[in-house]
């Protein structure tokens, strides 16, 4: 069986730290948590995980309880729910099945039950699904690129990995998080009307029909959220906006792109927490790798080191800075490595195409694109060798 990705819903912080720690078995792994808010049926839905673990006291679970379980519609997306407490009675139970919820267990299970249980479960609902002809969605993948230095190229990746994404047919969010001096729209030659700023400002919440109406679209068929037009707005988004965000748009795309700035504000934190990725970029040079060593110490604090895996971008075969200098101070092996091509770059952005498509065959290009096809690779199995020829003009 593959691996079994688990959202926890629970209120109380004991709950949840008991849950993580029945995890023990590399077969499970807990992909995200939720409460027992309005918001948090979008939130479950857009983990897509392959159980729900409810986790809440015997005299909570009452008929709003059970209301809130149905309202999700797991079965819908081939999702198992399933109910902790801490007193198991027979009208739970009763009640429970009732409402689709595939077991009721005891918080004080044992570890090994705990793992035996989850694994029958889902391999149950697979089963079912197959029956019904259910299908069940491939979760989608949330990328923060981040760094802790200006100017190694973090908007260039950014940006045409996520043209090179579209040209494939995939649904893509391109979001600029680089609230004060943001350009990911410069880069694609794009004129938003509406911004970052205008989508938390709006008095009807963040939904994706406000998400939508707020971005621009670029001829790949892209959909860029742009930065504030002007620092001074930086300071109109909060984390709760970009949290929302993200869980929003987790139902709607598969790719969500997060081009983060140089600085640890708290949206950006935020950003980085709800991705399932955070590639780190970085040039080819001292400043660079004591930046580098200074993210990856910050990124552990917030419990984040992790997610974290090196791109090495503007690379040249002679360089007193080694990628193996890298890789040996942080601990991590290169994801990827970009090679550096300030011409191509450069005329790709005067001319208001990504280097992707304006020179596909360039070596920086191909780089990209492998390391496009290497998420693809992650995330759905399979590898797109080439991109759908598309032609490419304007935006519109």
């Amino acid at each position: 069986m593959s691996n079994i990705n688990i959202v926890v819903c629970a209120e109380k912080t004991e709950y949840k730290v008991a849950l993580k720690n029945k995890i023990t078995s590399d077969e499970l792994s807990i992909i995200g948590y939720a409460d027992f808010q309005p918001d948090a049926k979008v939130r479950i839905q857009g983990f897509v995980p392959d159980v729900v673990v409810f986790v809440l006291d015997s005299e909570d679970i009452n008929s709003d309880f059970f209301n809130f379980v149905e309202d999700i519609n797991l079965g819908s997306f081939g999702c198992s729910a399933i109910i902790m407490t801490d007193n198991v009675t027979v009208d739970i139970v009763n009640n429970a099945a009732q409402s689709g919820i595939r077991r009721v267990m005891s918080i004080n299970i044992g570890n090994e039950e705990f793992t035996n249980t989850i694994k029958n479960v889902v391999g149950n609902e697979k089963k079912l699904n197959q029956n019904f002809n259910v299908t069940k969605k491939v979760r989608s993948r949330v990328y923060s690129f981040f760094s802790g230095k200006g100017g190694v190229g973090k908007t260039t990746i950014c940006t045409n990995t996520a043209v090179y994404l579209s040209t494939l047919g995939k649904k893509v969010l391109l979001v600029d998080l680089d609230l004060q001096f943001g350009d990911a729209d410069m880069a694609l030659d794009l004129n938003p009307s509406e911004t970052i700023v205008d989508l938390a400002r709006d008095t009807n919440g963040i939904s994706i029909d406000n998400l939508s109406s707020c971005c621009c679209t670029h001829a790949s068929g892209l959909s860029v959220l742009a930065s504030p037009s002007s620092p001074e707005l930086a300071e109109y988004i909060q984390s709760n906006h970009t949290k929302a965000i993200i869980d929003v748009a987790r139902n709607y795309y598969e790719y969500i792109i997060l081009d983060c700035g140089c600085a640890l504000t708290d949206p950006v934190i935020t950003a980085l927490e709800s991705s399932d990725d955070i590639f780190m970029v970085n040039d080819v040079n001292i400043l660079s790798l004591k930046r580098a060593k200074l993210c990856q110490n910050v990124l552990s604090q917030i419990n984040q080191q992790d997610k974290v895996k090196l791109i090495i971008n503007k690379n040249v075969k002679k360089n007193n800075v080694k990628i193996s200098d890298f890789e040996n101070l942080l601990g991590i092996d290169a994801y990827a490595v970009i090679s550096s091509d300030l011409k191509t770059v450069n005329s790709s952005l005067n001319s208001g195409q990504p280097l992707i498509t304006y020179k596909p065959r360039a070596v920086i290009a191909k780089d990209i694109s492998s390391f496009a096809n290497k998420l693809i690779m992650e995330r759905e199995g399979t590898l797109t060798a080439t991109a759908k020829k598309k032609s490419f003009g304007k935006k519109k």
